[in-house]
C-alpha cells in the first residue's frame, strides 16, 4: 500500500509558544536565554534571526548586533505541556503520530481516506486546527515516506502545503541543496562542495564506491537519503522513564581532575536514586557542553552486577567520558543520564567466583549508604571529589 506521511514542522517552536503567552513580542526580537554573564541563546524567533542572531551565540554578543532585543527564560515545563496539547490534536487524524521533537511531527495518513478524504486536503486541514486550537503555524510536507515530506516542509514558509506525488521524487530532490538533507550539516556539506557537489541529484548519481572512499560506511546510508529511499515507520510517542543529573559549572572548567570529581558526584547522585527505587539501568548516557556551545555526547550499555556500587559505576562510565572529552576548550555542563529500568531480579551466576570480588565493594556501598541516611548525604564523601573543596 502506497504511503502518505505528513510531516508538520514548526519553526521556532519554542519561541512561537513563548509569543502566544506574550503576544507584544511578536513584533520583536525575541531569544530564550537564562540568567548570567556566561548565558548563550537558546532558542529565538524570526526577527531575531534577521539581525544575525543564532543558537548557541553569547548573550552578550547577541545585545551587541541588536539593543533592542528582548530576553526570557526557558520555561520547559511550559512547553512540555504545549507538545502533548499538539499531539493530541493531530492523534484527532489518525493513531500514527511522531513527536520525538517539539515542534515536529510526522502524522501517518495511510488508509485514513475513506474517513477524511485526500491526503493533501488532510493535510491542510491539520494545518488548521493547529492553528485554530494551538495558535500555531506549520510548515506541511505530504508524500511517500518521511524523509522526502520533512525535507518538503523545509522547503516552504510556515502555513503553506508541500505536497510531493508518487513519482515526482527525484525531480524534487535534483535541484536542492545539499544541506536540506536531514543528518548532513556543514561539515559534510564542505567535504561535498569539494568534490563540486552541491545539489541533491549530483549526488544521487554517484556510484556507491565513490562515496564509500570518501565517507566509509555513511556513504551508503548518505547515497540512500539522498535518492529519497526510507522505509521507516511513523512510531507514535511513548514515555520512556529516565533519570538525569545535570551538572551546570559555575565557571567554565578545563582541569581533568576536578571535571572527573564532578562527573563521581553526579554518579554517586544517580546511583543513590537508583538503589532507592531498587532499579537496573541498562542504558546510560552522557553529555558533555564546551564553553563554545558545542556539545558531545554517546551513550552505552551498562553491566547489571556493577550498576549498585558507585565506584564501580564510575569506572565504567570514566572510559566514556575521557573518549568524549577530546576537546582542548573548558567544559560549560555535565549530563549524565540513566535509562531502561529494569527490576534487580536476576538469573544466578554459573561461576560464583567471578563475583567474589564485589562483595567487599558491596558490603562498602551499604555501610556508605547507611551513613548517609543517618547522618545526611554530605556526612562522608570518596578521596576522588576531594579537590572540589581544594
Amino acid at each position: 500500500m502506497l504511503r502518505h506521511i505528513a510531516h508538520l514542522n514548526i519553526p521556532d517552536f519554542y519561541a512561537a509558544v513563548e509569543e502566544l503567552r506574550h503576544p507584544e513580542w511578536k513584533r520583536l526580537p525575541l531569544v530564550l536565554t537564562e540568567n548570567g554573564p556566561r548565558a548563550v541563546i537558546q532558542g529565538l524567533n524570526t526577527i531575531a534571526r534577521r539581525e544575525g542572531i543564532r543558537e548557541g551565540m553569547s548573550l552578550h554578543q547577541a545585545r551587541r548586533l541588536c539593543r533592542r532585543l528582548v530576553t526570557s527564560y526557558p520555561d520547559l515545563r511550559f512547553y512540555k505541556i504545549q507538545h502533548q496539547h499538539i499531539l493530541e490534536n493531530l492523534g484527532y487524524f489518525s493513531p500514527l503520530v511522531e513527536g520525538a521533537l517539539p515542534g515536529r511531527y510526522f502524522v501517518d495518513l495511510t488508509g485514513t481516506r475513506r474517513l477524511w478524504g485526500p491526503g493533501p486536503d488532510v493535510a491542510c486541514r491539520l494545518e488548521q486546527r493547529l492553528a485554530v486550537q494551538n495558535g500555531l503555524h506549520a510548515r506541511i510536507g505530504l508524500a511517500a515516506n518521511k524523509l522526502i515530506s520533512q525535507v518538503a516542509a523545509n522547503c516552504i514558509p510556515p502555513g503553506d502545503l508541500s505536497c510531493i506525488f508518487p513519482g515526482g521524487e527525484a525531480s524534487f530532490f535534483a535541484p536542492l541543496s545539499v544541506t536540506l538533507l536531514p543528518g548532513v550539516g556543514s561539515e559534510t556539506a564542505s567535504r561535498l562542495a569539494d568534490f563540486n557537489i552541491q545539489r541533491i541529484g549530483q549526488l544521487a548519481a554517484l556510484p556507491p564506491m565513490a562515496l564509500a572512499e570518501v565517507f566509509g560506511k555513511t556513504g551508503t546510508r548518505l547515497l540512500q537519503i539522498a535518492q529519497g529511499n526510507d522505509s521507516t515507520p511513523v512510531v507514535p510517542f511513548q514515555k520512556v522513564p529516565r533519570l538525569q543529573v545535570v551538572h551546570n559549572l559555575d565557571r567554565d572548567e578545563i582541569d581533568r581532575d576536578r571535571l572527573e570529581a564532578i562527573l563521581f558526584q553526579q554518579v554517586e547522585e544517580a546511583g543513590w536514586l537508583v538503589r532507592l527505587n531498587n532499579r537496573y539501568p541498562g542504558k546510560f548516557a552522557l553529555e558533555i557542553r564546551y564553553a563554545d556551545g558545542k556539545t558531545a555526547k554517546t551513550q552505552r550499555l551498562l553491566p547489571a552486577i556493577t550498576t549498585h556500587i558507585d565506584y564501580r559505576l564510575f569506572q565504567i562510565i570514566l572510559p566514556t567520558f575521557k573518549q568524549l572529552l577530546q576537546r582542548r576548550i573548558a567544559v560549560r555542563r555535565i549530563i549524565l543520564e540513566f535509562h531502561e529500568f529494569s527490576m534487580p531480579a536476576r538469573q544466578l551466576s554459573l561461576f560464583p567466583w567471578e563475583e567474589a570480588p564485589l562483595q567487599g565493594a558491596k558490603k562498602l556501598q551499604t555501610a556508605l549508604d547507611d551513613i548517609r541516611r543517618r547522618f545526611g548525604r554530605q556526612s562522608i564523601a570518596w578521596g576522588k571529589t576531594h579537590v572540589l573543596f581544594l
